[in-house]
C-alpha cells in the first residue's frame, strides 16, 4: 500500500513538539516530587499523572497532526522530541532550578539573621 509522503514532515514536526512538551511535563513533575520530598505514594501519583498527561498530549497531537493514524514515524518523532529535550532544555531547566533554590536559601539565611525573626521564632 502506498502512503502519501508529502505532508509527513509536518506530522513528524508536530510529534517532535509533543515530545518536547512531554519532556517538560516530566521535568515539572520531577521538580514537584523533589520539592515535596515525595515518598512512594506521591511518586506513584506523579508517575501516573505523567503517564496520563503524556498519553493525552501525544494522542491529541497525533489526532491533530494525522487524524489519529498511528504509524511508526510519528512515534519516532515524539521520541526524537524527548531526546532533543533531554539534550537541551532539560539541562537548562535543572540549572535554573538549582540557581533559584540557591537564591531562596540565601534570602532565608539573611532573614533568619534579623533580631526580630530570632525573637519570634526562638
Amino acid at each position: 500500500m502506498l502512503f502519501a509522503t508529502v505532508g509527513q514532515w509536518k506530522v513528524f514536526l508536530a510529534m517532535m513538539v509533543a515530545g518536547l512538551l512531554a519532556g517538560g511535563v516530566y521535568d515539572l513533575l520531577a521538580a514537584l516530587r523533589h520539592l515535596l520530598r515525595a515518598g512512594p505514594l506521591i511518586s506513584l501519583a506523579a508517575d501516573l499523572a505523567f503517564g496520563l498527561l503524556s498519553a493525552l498530549l501525544l494522542g491529541g497531537m497525533l489526532t491533530f497532526a494525522c487524524y489519529g493514524e498511528a504509524r511508526f514515524f510519528p512515534f519516532l518523532g515524539a521520541g526524537a522530541g524527548m531526546l532533543l529535550y533531554a539534550l537541551g532544555p532539560h539541562r537548562l531547566f535543572c540549572t535554573l532550578c538549582r540557581q533559584i533554590v540557591r537564591k531562596i536559601r540565601q534570602a532565608l539565611r539573611r532573614i533568619a539573621k534579623f533580631r526580630l525573626v530570632k525573637v519570634i521564632f526562638r
